[in-house]
């Protein structure tokens, strides 16, 4: 079984990356009907939804739900959220993307925002591949909109829109030229024109452009560049007027874990834990930083510190399921079955489509010699498990170890 739980715990710590408060929508969304795909799978509605993304954001956006609720650790599924929902009301998306403070305060965007957030803690260096049609479509509306006042509200020709577009970005800022280099994945050019636009910019905005800068680099390789351009962020951040940031990720704490990361990534891991240690001086809720601090003390064989850690960040993160799913491998790894058995139901509530935490509640049942327990749990992952998910086979063993017939796989 050590086996077994080492390997669990090898897929928990992929997990343990969601954040802060959870978004419950008012009604679950509806469910987009896949053709001969697997309905288990996120991977297939992260595919419906890119696919739908340009002219049927509500879909997608639907869709991005989905994949979220079958992998709760995906990055992807909240920012391709993030990025639907924002296009779904163009003229809204004007509004939110020129800053407007009415706009980007409001308790819609907010929520749309937070999604952003939460897919930062998991993947900090993540590049918004939906960019290029967030972009557009930002342009195509304000083109309209303004071409529509100066003409007295007269309908306007492809033709003059693109136009426009093009006089706009020819004659644009730095900073316009950067957001279009960076939708079409010109990194060189966007990391020149946002050190540009940073040189230019009021003061509002300078630490984003950096974070952004930062960000990039980071997602491109060049870890120290991304060092430095993450410690003026913060800087600039600290220096200025707190009421003046605008957007839910301008987060002094969201920033000290990017750099956390960075330094796990470069092998810095004493410079990381205390990364992760500021990060919690700026805001003690910021429960992914314990969750890194848990996983650097279980990985340097400190259990009291991992189990300490963690069930702070449990505490803290609420309705997160990765929390519970990634504390509870934890503490199944360390034998504390009773305990384990605990977190990872919790995790199975908040996250019913949520395949892995029903994998490790068949270990731990398996650990108690409960018999019954091993087999429902097995049984339910196997039920939620996509038919290519790594753990499918060992399940379907195991239930045959223990005298059941394997749930067929293919999804509901």
């Amino acid at each position: 079984m050590r086996s077994t739980l080492a390997l669990v715990l090898t897929l928990a710590a992929v997990a343990a990356a969601p954040p802060l408060q959870a978004q419950r929508d008012a009604q679950t969304p509806r469910r987009p009907a896949l053709a001969s795909a697997d309905t288990n799978d996120a991977r297939a509605y992260l595919q419906f939804a890119a696919q739908n993304l340009n002219g049927r954001p509500r879909e997608a956006a639907d869709a991005y739900w989905w994949a979220y609720q079958l992998d709760p650790t995906s990055s992807d599924a909240l920012y391709g959220r993030h990025a639907a929902l924002l296009m779904s009301v163009p003229s809204r998306l004007v509004g939110y993307w020129n800053g407007e403070r009415r706009v980007v305060r409001s308790r819609e965007v907010q929520a749309i925002d937070s999604l952003y957030f939460r897919a930062l803690t998991m993947n900090p260096f993540m590049y918004r591949e939906h960019e290029h049609h967030v972009f557009r479509l930002y342009l195509r509306t304000w083109a309209r909109d303004v071409i529509d006042r100066s003409r007295g509200g007269h309908s306007v020709s492809e033709a003059v829109i693109n136009e426009w577009i093009n006089d706009v970005m020819h004659n644009g800022s730095p900073y316009m030229k950067a957001r279009e280099a960076y939708s079409q994945r010109r990194f060189p050019d966007a990391l020149r024109l946002m050190d540009e636009a940073y040189r230019e910019a009021r003061s509002r905005s300078r630490s984003w452009l950096r974070a952004e800068r930062a960000r990039l680099l980071a997602h491109t390789g060049n870890n120290p560049a991304a060092l430095a351009d993450f410690a003026s962020a913060i800087a600039d951040m600290r220096g200025g007027d707190e009421r003046e940031l605008v957007f839910v990720y301008e987060s002094k704490a969201l920033l000290e874990h990017a750099v956390g990361m960075l330094h796990e990534r470069m092998g810095n891991v004493d410079a990381a834990r205390e990364a992760y240690g500021r990060a919690l001086t700026e805001d003690l809720a910021f429960y992914p930083a314990h969750v890194r601090l848990g996983l650097l003390a279980l990985a340097a064989g400190d259990t009291a510190t991992a189990v300490g850690e963690l069930d702070l960040a449990a505490q803290a993160a609420g309705p997160d399921p990765s929390v519970h799913y990634t504390y509870g491998a934890v503490l199944a790894q360390l034998g504390r079955l009773d305990e384990a058995a605990a977190q990872l139901t919790r995790a199975s509530e908040l996250a019913p489509f949520y395949a892995d935490p029903w994998f490790a509640l068949g270990v731990v049942r398996d650990g108690e010699a409960n018999v019954d327990g091993a087999r429902q749990a097995y049984q339910a992952f196997l039920a939620r498990a996509a038919a290519s998910h790594r753990r499918r086979a060992a399940a379907e063993q195991r239930l045959r170890d223990l005298g059941a017939s394997p749930e067929p796989a293919g999804g509901r």
